[in-house]
């Protein structure tokens, strides 16, 4: 909960009884949406940031009287910002009114973000033999790899700054030529890469 109350807005305290200003974050399909940021502005400019919990709802508190501009900064990944400015009105009685409505009708509905998401690149793997110890190679930095081995083993790294990984081979790995391990990469807000595969040879 975020206190307006302590002379934010106006220099000093306000000598009236002030309000709260609450209120739930949706999702099309009426869920409550945690990590959604919103900001409420005063005329002077001056703002406070506050974020959904896991009841979707985030409360400003001790709102003086006055009108206040509300917006949405940041929601979750897989959403969109709706960066549409709402007015809220606090009365000298302490009412709230969003939008010219009583708060308690109040919801911000989050849509979803359907834009079809781009796919990682595939990594670089360097050779593979019945003797490899750490497997190697390189791809974008802060992307994770995913090595799958036979067996239904896999192992997870992340590519260094410069470009590079590598992993260990498991010690249950018991690498044999011809077959078949598959490395994928998966950056940021992206898809995963098509498997590379390459095939152990004989050391």
């Amino acid at each position: 909960m975020f206190n307006l109350f302590s002379g934010l807005f106006g220099g000093g305290s306000c000598n009236v009884q002030a309000a709260n200003v609450c209120f739930q974050a949706i999702d099309p399909e009426d869920r409550p949406i945690c990590g959604a940021v919103y900001r409420l502005t005063c005329a002077c400019g001056k703002y406070l940031n506050g974020i959904t919990g896991r009841n979707g709802c985030v409360t400003f508190c001790g709102v003086c009287p006055g009108t206040y501009k509300l917006t949405q900064v940041a929601v979750p990944f897989g959403f969109l910002v709706d960066s549409t400015p709402h007015t809220v009105v606090v009365s000298p009685r302490c009412s709230v009114k969003i939008d010219g409505w009583p708060m308690r009708c109040f919801q911000s509905l989050i849509k979803r973000d359907n834009t079809p998401q781009a796919q990682s690149e595939p990594p670089a793997v360097g050779a593979i033999t019945t003797a490899t110890d750490v497997i190697q190679g390189t791809g974008e930095a802060g992307c994770k790899i995913k090595v799958e081995f036979p067996g239904n083993c896999c192992c997870c790294t992340c590519v260094r700054r410069n470009g590079t990984w590598s992993i260990d081979v498991p010690e249950n790995a018991n690498l044999q030529p011809g077959e078949i391990i598959f490395v994928t990469q998966c950056c940021p807000c992206m898809l995963p890469s098509e498997p590379v595969q390459v095939t152990v040879v004989l050391a």
